[in-house]
């Protein structure tokens, strides 16, 4: 059985707290990270009651200090780590222009440099131990820009680059690297960024398109597929024994990436523009 490292596992309806128990229940070993343990209360409540092998760290992707002392922790009690899961994230919404620097940079701090350090903090004990899984759970918009997403968009193009790179990279030393495409799920994420003005300066021009994009995009999470087939898929892609680079879980986001596929550029645009009723916004209306 596996040591699994699990990083944004704070949501007890988001993929990594799902991942956790997913992987606790198959048997391993499962070091679920957060910010504060304390949030983590219920997840070890739910795995003494089902008699989990799930250990709740504080701990800040954000904080390179903080991301070796969860590697140095985990080393120091398993005296090895098979698989990382790169999964603690943040949202925001807003029109680029609009969107504050700070809320730009803690996305990217968060979302791209948060894992890519940990991914570092990690790859030393995988190269001594000859074997190792690295996943980074990404999202569609990833591939393909999202009106109103810029930073999440932005966060996520740059970690799937990283991590396309780091694939080549470290094959040779056992380790394989990949990558998780959710589409639209049902993780309350985006609920919790309801207020656009505490990330975007006031702007006659934008408001009520930001204001458009994030009730859009609420009800789209809301109508979006259970989470927890991300979370299936995220241990599958770390226990196959034919491991992959990208990974699309669900019907919803592999039916968008086979869309975007088979698009042109053009043909995209267009349908991104009618399937979140952007025409107002495109065409110079007001409101929605």
């Amino acid at each position: 059985m596996a040591v699994v490292l699990i990083t944004g596992c704070r949501r007890p309806t988001g993929f990594g707290q799902l991942s956790a128990i997913s992987f606790a229940k198959a048997g391993h070993t499962v070091y679920a990270t957060m910010r504060s343990a304390e949030e983590g209360k219920a997840l070890v409540d739910r795995a003494k009651g089902q008699e989990l092998d799930i250990r709740v760290l504080g701990h800040d992707v954000t904080s390179p200090e903080s991301n070796r002392n969860v590697v140095s922790r985990v080393l120091e009690e398993e005296g090895r780590i098979d698989v990382m899961v790169s999964n603690a994230g943040i949202g925001a919404f807003g029109a680029v222009e609009t969107m504050r620097e700070e809320t730009l940079r803690a996305v990217m701090e968060t979302n791209f440099f948060g894992g890519v350090d940990l991914a570092r903090a990690v790859l030393p004990a995988m190269r001594e131990q000859g074997k190792g899984r690295v996943i980074f759970v990404t999202s569609v918009a990833g591939r393909f820009g999202v009106p109103s997403e810029g930073a999440y968009s932005a966060s996520k193009f740059a970690l799937e680059g990283l991590a396309e790179v780091l694939s080549y990279e470290v094959k040779r030393f056992g380790i394989d690297v990949s990558i998780v495409e959710p589409g639209f799920c049902n993780t309350g994420m985006s609920a919790e960024n309801t207020s656009t003005a505490e990330q975007n300066d006031q702007s006659d021009i934008y408001d009520a398109f930001n204001k458009f994009m994030i009730e859009a995009t609420i009800q789209g999470e809301l109508a979006g597929e259970d989470p927890q087939c991300v979370a299936d898929m995220i241990l599958e892609a770390a226990t196959t024994a034919e491991p992959k680079l990208r990974w699309q879980p669900g019907e919803i986001g592999s039916a968008i990436m086979e869309s975007w596929s088979q698009s042109t550029e053009e043909e995209w645009h267009a349908s991104i523009v009618e399937g979140m009723q952007l025409g107002w916004w495109v065409e110079g209306k007001t409101t929605g």
